[in-house]
């Protein structure tokens, strides 16, 4: 299995690079309004296969030239995602041995963001289903008996089909301390959510190391419009306040799931990324440690892997 993945990663980044090195003769339009983005988050950091295991985003953006506000730079995304999520044992028969359910999640994910050079307020509307029709456990299965040939997970118990939707809210406020080459950045973000899914309240803190460009230009908040170059490491800590969690709990609104359990009312989310911007390339790698989002549960971790072309 470590032999597969590893194998999976190094085919990705050689693609990226012939990506690149085939298109860096045309870096011809200085201020790209367009940008994808491709996402893959993955848990084999711990050579693990639980809770939160794989996640898939395809991202496209929009800068707009004539907003609804002068001065501010506006955007426009459109994400859809695919989210897997397994108990600890991928063997168990015995909805008795499962410490969490068996979720999948798929979903469209619309933001609209408004940007200066030292704050940003950006909106979320997520629609999507949960559940077997989520296509997740489909994928999941796949993906362990044609790419890593590993265990195929029975997903019993899952969590059942239901429709999703949810709002997010997210504030930024930011300070430069010092300047490139080697700026320092520190950011406050502020995050509410609320629907179906999802319901919580998450302040977050955020360091930026490293030659980076103002927020509404920099690709640490995904901000489009620019090509200089960018290199910077980040550190981030988030505490989470949790209503409810659908992936644990089922549909805010009534469900009949087999088997759900309680989340823990807090979660500390605790990480570093390094991001890259080379013309109209990004290239992001994340790590993730979370605390237990439930008393059944672990700690767990999970690496984010990234990369985004600019047109």
């Amino acid at each position: 299995m470590k032999a597969n993945l590893r194998k999976n990663i190094l085919v990705f980044l050689f693609l990226c690079f012939i990506y690149e090195s085939n298109w860096a003769q045309n870096e011809i339009d200085l201020n790209p309004k367009n940008q994808i983005e491709f996402q893959h988050d993955n848990d084999l950091i711990g050579l693990t296969d639980r809770y939160y295991t794989s996640g898939l985003f395809l991202t496209y953006r929009r800068r707009l030239t004539s907003g609804i506000f002068p001065s501010i730079t506006e955007q426009l995304s459109f994400q859809f995602q695919l989210m897997v999520y397994t108990p600890d044992d991928l063997d168990a028969v015995n909805v008795h041995k499962l410490d969490r359910p068996y979720a999948g999640f798929s979903g469209l994910n619309m933001g609209w963001s408004f940007a200066k050079k030292q704050w940003m307020i950006e909106s979320k509307f997520l629609i999507g289903l949960m559940g077997p029709s989520s296509g997740a456990g489909q994928f999941h299965r796949w993906f362990h008996s044609e790419v890593i040939n590993f265990s195929i997970a029975p997903w019993i118990a899952e969590i059942e089909d239901s429709f999703h939707t949810n709002l997010e809210l997210i504030l930024v406020k930011e300070w430069q301390l010092s300047p490139n080459p080697f700026s320092v950045y520190l950011a406050l973000t502020p995050a509410l959510a609320y629907g179906t899914k999802d319901v919580y309240i998450e302040p977050k803190i955020i360091f930026y190391f490293g030659r980076r460009n103002p927020l509404n230009s920099s690709i640490a908040y995904d901000q489009i419009g620019s090509l200089e170059n960018e290199t910077f490491f980040t550190m981030r800590l988030a505490y989470r306040y949790v209503s409810h969690n659908a992936l644990l709990q089922g549909n805010r609104s009534g469900d009949n799931s087999p088997f759900t359990i309680e989340p823990n009312e807090k979660l500390v989310d605790f990480g570093f990324d390094l991001n890259h911007r080379s013309k109209k390339n990004n290239y992001k790698f994340g790590y993730h440690t979370l605390s237990k989002e439930a008393a059944e549960l672990n700690r767990h971790k999970y690496l984010s892997i990234s990369y985004a072309r600019s047109f």
